[in-house]
């Protein structure tokens, strides 16, 4: 039986629905809530941890399996638009031709616009206008999905995509703090590490990154999910596991104070100083569709 509860995640790369938010996305499927995530590309441009250099002739076969295991792990349905990775700044596969970032944006916003229609999700998740790190992939997704969020209730809008138009009530972008990153940039220091050259490809400036914690509006709590997201992110081997940034601070210090993802709610927008606790608090619910 489909739950009256539904949530929509639209994210870029097999990996950023377990590193990211799996423990909003563990809790709720947990909770009772009709989980989807879409998974705009196939991570074909990502890079792999030592002792899976092997993996690169295949990654985006690799990267599938590993995208299928975590999804089973979170307990969501899978939807993906098989888009090409479109790598990071400045990355040779920017130019691609079926490279993400230069997808028609109508054909691709109408994707989204599909989905909703069929799923009716009460609750749209993407990533924010920053894309987290600026990823180019990220702030792509953020555009189409934005626009599919207020096109989707729109008969005008996509007339050809059924079925019926539905507007979902709520549109949360995925973010963290900058005081969390300003501990995490200390500690690199500390360590001797570069914080403006971070990551795996050191392409990664922690000094730009993280938001505002006023505008961090939404804070859900997973201490009961930590093990199911640790599980989700292991499954992206190949990736490292999701444990690279983790290890800066002790494993219990994190289950204990850490175990929130927080979000930016773009629509409606927030009352001044408004905090919530869950994503679903006020939302009407309706009818399950009859149509996925």
């Amino acid at each position: 039986m489909t739950s009256s509860r539904r949530l929509l995640a639209v994210l870029a790369h097999p990996d950023d629905e377990s590193f990211g938010i799996g423990g909003t996305l563990a809790r709720y499927a947990d909770e009772g809530v009709d989980v989807h995530i879409a998974i705009a590309t196939d991570g074909v441009a990502g890079s792999v941890i030592s002792g899976y250099e092997h993996t690169l002739a295949e990654l985006a076969a690799v990267r599938r399996h590993e995208l299928d295991e975590a999804i089973a792990v979170l307990g969501a349905t899978l939807h993906t638009f098989g888009y090409r990775d479109s790598g990071y700044i400045g990355d040779p596969a920017n130019k691609h031709p079926e490279a993400f970032i230069n997808a028609d944006d109508v054909e691709a916003t109408g994707r989204v616009v599909a989905l909703i229609r069929q799923i009716r999700p009460q609750v749209v998740i993407t990533h924010d206008e920053t894309g987290g790190y600026y990823h180019p992939d990220h702030i792509h997704c953020w555009k189409i999905t934005t626009a599919a969020f207020h096109m989707a209730g729109d008969p005008a809008q996509y007339p050809d995509i059924g079925p019926t138009p539905y507007q979902p009530q709520r549109l949360y972008y995925t973010g963290f703090s900058n005081r969390m990153v300003k501990v995490f940039t200390l500690i690199m220091r500390l360590r001797g590490q570069d914080p403006k050259r971070a990551g795996r490809n050191k392409d990664i400036d922690w000094t730009r990154i993280g938001i505002e914690p006023r505008r961090l509006n939404a804070h859900v709590d997973y201490r009961r999910y930590w093990d199911v997201k640790r599980a989700a992110g292991a499954a992206h081997a190949s990736q490292g596991g999701g444990m690279s940034r983790s290890r800066l601070l002790p494993e219990p210090f994190q289950r204990r104070f850490m175990a929130t993802e927080t979000y930016i709610r773009a629509y409606p927008l927030p009352r001044e100083g408004e905090r919530e606790r869950d994503l679903f608090a006020g939302v009407v619910l309706d009818s399950a569709p009859t149509n996925t």
